[in-house]
């Protein structure tokens, strides 16, 4: 990694349809429907290339969640709406989210290798391991493996994927004319994977990895989660309370990586970071409250009824959390860790249930700075360089209009900081996370 790529943060977009709030529909002169379109997808991420941001992260769930029925919903298949953008940009990376609970290894493999052909090298999986029955239900099957075993599958099937990128040797596309070979066998190796849960023999068809293999993101907080994104990940997406939690969490992947003889550098922790942004602290708290006040009150509660895994008949909104109904674990897909975040966060502010909605509708599990763009950079600088992470997964109130000021604003003071770059000097993600 070059000293150049040490000393910058790593700033992805979180692409939420509309902001993170989930409210800005309400208002737009669009309308609702056109948070859910490529046209939006397009525009944050032409933002957020001007910015010269490191990458475009689109999350993804197989099914649908609580918050798609009252907020834009992420409709487009990822790999789909990421092909397009990288049709019509240069630089920015493209991160992809797909779970390896309802998918086939080779299918993906190849369709990741084909977006990385056409987008030259700047793409990214975000690998994710999918619960809930409701998901299950959907891929021909009753319920969700258990964890452990949804886990080993996981991890078995990074272990083809990567398998098959790494088949093709250089040169084995060699289109010789004089020999009027195209391909040369010898150059691409058949693999043989036997597993309990998958079988996978033979040679990949694919374009040729010529900008290197897409980076693996791993999101997921649990015990098993987060050893296997020490194995096998390039980035870690996470969501802290405060810094020093971020900062055990960084020392636990280093250390878990380094005992899988990895490069403990080789693995970049980048939290979740929600953004709300005004020329002043007092009118970004305004600019939440405004925002947040666009959900009505039922969406809000229904929402949290579905966070916390509870039925929405116990929860009173002017009233205590009814925490003895909580449950420690939970059916709906990725809910434990997400509900043990925002649990804290309303512990550490004594909130009743109104503040917990009003919580969880900001953006909840994630640490959050309501100010000017001053605070914005004191914060990612204080992140950064204390060693609590390797950048930041941006989550913005509102989109594409947070994430202008942000660019216009944000970068030029990380800019000046040292802190970000001033231009690419890399072509693909690879090179812009200094892997």
């Amino acid at each position: 990694m070059s000293s150049d790529a040490r000393r910058h943060a790593i700033l992805n977009v979180n692409l939420i349809p509309g902001g993170i709030i989930g409210s800005p529909w309400r208002r737009a002169p669009e309308g609702g429907a056109y948070f859910s379109t490529v046209e939006h997808y397009l525009s944050v991420a032409r933002v957020a290339e001007r910015g010269l941001l490191d990458a475009v992260f689109l999350a993804d769930s197989p099914d649908l969640q609580a918050r798609d029925w009252n907020a834009p919903a992420r409709l487009l298949d990822p790999i789909v709406a990421q092909s397009v953008v990288a049709a019509q940009t240069e630089r920015i990376g493209l991160i992809v989210t797909a779970t390896t609970s309802y998918n086939d290894p080779y299918h993906l493999a190849r369709q990741f290798a084909s977006l990385a052909a056409v987008s030259h090298g700047r793409v990214g999986w975000n690998f994710v391991v999918t619960g809930g029955d409701a998901a299950a239900r959907l891929h021909s099957a009753d319920e969700a493996l258990p964890k452990a075993d949804r886990y080993r599958r996981a991890e078995k099937f990074v272990e083809v994927v990567t398998d098959l990128w790494d088949s093709w040797q250089p040169g084995a596309l060699s289109a010789d004319v004089e020999t009027g070979r195209f391909l040369d066998p010898r150059a691409i190796r058949a693999i043989a994977h036997d597993s309990k849960h998958f079988r996978v023999s033979g040679r990949f068809k694919a374009p040729p990895l010529d900008d290197g293999r897409p980076i693996l993101i791993q999101a997921g907080a649990s015990t098993h989660g987060v050893a296997l994104g020490a194995r096998a990940a390039d980035a870690v997406y996470c969501a802290h309370s405060d810094i020093d939690d971020a900062r055990r969490r960084r020392d636990e992947v280093r250390a878990l990586a380094a005992a899988a003889g990895r490069d403990p550098d080789a693995v970049k922790l980048l939290p979740g970071l929600i953004i709300v942004l005004a020329d002043t602290e007092e009118a970004a708290r305004r600019r939440q409250d405004e925002l947040i006040d666009l959900i009505p009150d039922e969406v809000q509660i229904t929402n949290l009824a579905a966070r916390l895994d509870v039925p929405i008949e116990v929860l009173e909104l002017d009233g205590p959390l009814p925490w003895d109904l909580i449950p420690a674990d939970g059916t709906v897909s990725g809910a434990r860790a997400q509900r043990e975040v925002l649990l804290e966060f309303v512990r550490r502010r004594n909130l009743d249930t109104r503040g917990a909605a009003r919580l969880l509708a900001s953006g909840g599990q994630h640490v959050t700075v309501v100010g000017t763009p001053e605070q914005v950079a004191d914060h990612i600088e204080d992140w950064f360089r204390s060693g609590a992470c390797d950048g930041f997964n941006l989550m913005l109130d509102e989109l594409p209009h947070g994430l202008e000021v942000f660019v216009d604003e944000v970068v030029p003071i990380l800019q000046r900081r040292g802190l970000f770059r001033t231009q690419y000097t890399t072509s693909t993600l690879r090179g812009h996370f200094g892997l």
